[in-house]
């Protein structure tokens, strides 16, 4: 998803649209890959301004990405849809975080294109969930044998004899107890 700065240089000080749609396979999360389900959907618009060479972006952008409940696993559909104002300084020696509602990133004068893919992808990651849940009072799963304790109210493992571990790794730990 690249954006021309000729044509933006050409049409100085006018409104460019952007409509822009592009399938991406997975966003990487804190460790985690998360599947993409829906294509991401890209509009809006930007103007270049001669005197600073300075390029403005007002961008909407949408998907669905697959995240999983931190506690039984399940997967969580969770949609994005987010509105950026975002502005391009030529050779800045440094990026600046932001004014505001604006985030401000350098470009380099010479090169003709902008890729705006890594910058939408921040922005994504900003609506997920670093710890989500399929439910508030998710039970997770049964620390014993795994089963899903939100699929089944009366599950009861074959109890275990006091002070006796299953792994024998916690054996150190189940004489403690």
């Amino acid at each position: 998803m690249e954006l021309s700065l000729n044509k933006l240089k050409s049409k100085e000080g006018q409104f460019v649209s952007i409509d822009e749609r592009t399938s991406l396979d997975s966003i990487s999360f804190h460790k985690d890959e998360l599947e993409v389900i829906e294509d991401l959907v890209v509009t809006g618009g930007a103007i270049f301004t001669a005197d600073e060479e300075v390029i403005n972006l007002s961008l909407d952008f949408e998907t669905t990405v697959i995240e999983h409940c931190r506690r039984c696993l399940e997967p969580i559909e969770t949609k994005i849809d987010r509105h950026e104002e975002i502005e391009f300084r030529p050779d800045m020696e440094y990026e600046v975080k932001g004014e505001g509602d604006l985030s401000i990133y350098r470009y380099e004068s010479g090169s003709g294109m902008i890729d705006l893919l890594p910058y939408i992808i921040r922005f994504l990651k900003l609506d997920l969930d670093p710890y989500p849940l399929c439910k508030e009072d998710c039970k997770g799963l049964c620390p014993k044998c795994g089963v899903n304790l939100n699929n089944q109210e009366d599950h009861s493992c074959e109890a275990e004899e006091e002070g006796e571990a299953k792994d024998p790794r916690m054996e150190k730990l189940a004489e403690l107890l």
